[in-house]
């Protein structure tokens, strides 16, 4: 059965409707008898909204002309929340409201929102995406309990109105080994995916693709001037390809003197990215890369240095440069 406030709220929901209705026909529509009606609409005018009583054979009820409901007033926070969940409930697929309630319900949160939040509503709404991993109430693995605040929710906001209108920022991003650096990015859009939150863009410092967890960001600044997006570039699709941005994984980094064709002889390019790097300061040559993937054992990474036999500099985790000369050591010691 529904509750009285529910049946107050759908009484005023078929008087934004337009027109004057009769006693009889919102009795009918509410399930309730005409006195409780009566009551329902004393209630709304308790509550400031104009309710007009028209006399007659066919008067009833209706709002007061020229009104119009105040603008949903909502934090920006709030506003987020409210939106958030239904597309959660929409990308899930397994609550009891079908596909069309939930799209219905979104454009009626986003028609009375204030005018600027539902315009930066709206850039979330247009950049977001979701992947099969989406699992609301599932804690990641690797990083315990999240617990959400206001800079959350601008650092969110405020990436899908960059993506959206192609402008760059700059953040501070603290990586997996805790280490804090500025970055400057162009951003692609932002990736929903096993209750984390990444963004994926374009590192103007590194001059390459990268993905980064918002919940490591901090100081979201947006830079002057736009760039132009890329349009084949699939945001989602690079949470799951190179750039996975599995948070249980090591991200390595490093130069290497070769060609990219003997690179991808041992390192196939959904393991990878692989992009053209200045030759450090200390070495010699001029073809340099930059390697980047994530990786579950560092064993592994050092393996494929050893197969690669190729110069390189480890650009991180320092923890591969010990596995690296633990592997030089081993070598050295079979091989006498």
């Amino acid at each position: 059965m529904a509750r009285p406030t529910a049946r107050v709220l759908a009484l005023l929901e078929l008087l934004q409707a337009g027109g004057t209705r009769t006693v009889v026909d919102l009795a009918e529509r509410l399930g309730v008898d005409q006195r409780t009606v009566r009551r329902y609409v004393e209630q709304l005018r308790e509550m400031d909204i104009p309710v007009d009583g028209v006399r007659g054979r066919y008067g009833g009820y209706r709002l007061a002309r020229h009104y119009r409901m105040p603008p949903l007033m909502l934090t920006d926070e709030e506003g987020l929340a409210v939106v958030w969940a239904l597309l959660v409930n929409h990308h899930a697929r397994s609550g009891p409201a079908t596909p069309l309630a939930l799209e219905t319900a979104t454009a009626k949160v986003r028609r009375v929102l204030p005018a600027t939040l539902a315009r930066r509503i709206d850039a979330v709404l247009q950049t977001v995406d979701f992947t099969g991993g989406q699992r609301p109430g599932v804690e990641d693995h690797d990083t315990g309990p999240r617990h959400g605040d206001d800079k959350g929710a601008q650092t969110l906001l405020g990436l899908a109105e960059a993506a959206r209108d192609q402008h760059p920022v700059a953040f501070e991003y603290r990586t997996r080994q805790g280490h804090t650096a500025t970055r400057h990015v162009q951003p692609h859009g932002v990736v929903a995916h096993r209750n984390l939150l990444y963004l994926t863009g374009f590192d103007v410092d590194r001059q390459a693709l990268r993905t980064y967890r918002l919940d490591r960001m901090a100081d979201l600044r947006p830079l002057p001037g736009t760039f132009a997006a890329p349009t084949n570039i699939d945001p989602a699709a690079l949470i799951f390809g190179p750039l996975s941005a599995a948070p249980s994984r090591h991200d390595v980094s490093f130069l290497i003197r070769a060609d990219p064709a003997h690179v991808r002889r041992w390192i196939p390019e959904t393991l990878a990215s692989v992009t053209p790097a200045s030759a450090p300061d200390s070495a010699e040559g001029q073809d340099w890369l930059e390697v980047f993937l994530r990786a579950e054992h560092l064993e592994w990474v050092a393996g494929t240095l050893a197969m690669l036999d190729r110069p390189f500099i480890i650009q991180q985790p320092e923890a591969l440069k010990a596995v690296v000369l633990a592997l030089g050591r081993r070598l050295t010691e079979n091989s006498t």
